[in-house]
């Protein structure tokens, strides 16, 4: 018998058992790196999807094949996903998995778009500034988008402030539509 487990409660499921054995960042890392490696490798894919195996049969080959290099919780939970959509559950598994690590960790994903290349100097400060208004670490990735102008984009969790140039002139026209 095969048991059907959403991927919010499996990543429910690898979250607390990662917590339980201090073992978070490796399950962060593994679950990442085998939805990525699942993506590019067909067999891989193949192999996740069968309905051949067994969930036990599952999980004793991707540990012996993947053991050394992946977590063994992780391996454990990709195991009871099988089907032609076992590589969305996955990937729903790992994102539900990296919000739940990250509201643990007090982690907050910061996005900032620039008009030009920022020093890393001016990143690691801007990182530390908002880290610090917030009062989480802050996870930056930056972009350039030449089309702003000036100013910068960020996108703070699901929050949104734009203090471009671009934004402003569009404003202004907008403004002066009005007229």
């Amino acid at each position: 018998m095969k048991h059907k487990f959403s991927a919010k409660r499996l990543a429910d499921v690898l979250f607390e058992s990662a917590k339980s054995s201090d073992s978070l960042d490796s399950a962060r890392d593994s679950i990442t790196e085998f939805d990525r490696i699942l993506s590019i490798n067909n067999d891989l894919k193949s192999f996740v999807q069968s309905k051949r195996f067994s969930q036990t049969e599952k999980q004793a080959i991707l540990i012996d094949s993947l053991g050394v290099s992946f977590n063994g919780l992780v391996l454990g939970v990709v195991s009871y996903v099988d089907g032609m959509l076992a590589h969305k559950t996955i990937n729903q598994i790992k994102k539900s998995f990296i919000e739940k690590y990250k509201h643990a960790k007090n982690i907050v994903s910061v996005h900032a778009i620039f008009s030009d290349q920022i020093s890393d100097n001016d990143l690691r400060f801007m990182e530390k500034k908002i880290g610090n208004l917030l009062k989480k670490e802050t996870e930056l990735t930056t972009e350039v988008d030449k089309s702003l102008i000036g100013g910068a984009k960020f996108r703070i969790e699901n929050t949104f402030l734009d203090a471009s140039i671009k934004s402003q002139l569009k404003n202004i026209k907008s403004d002066l539509m009005k007229i």
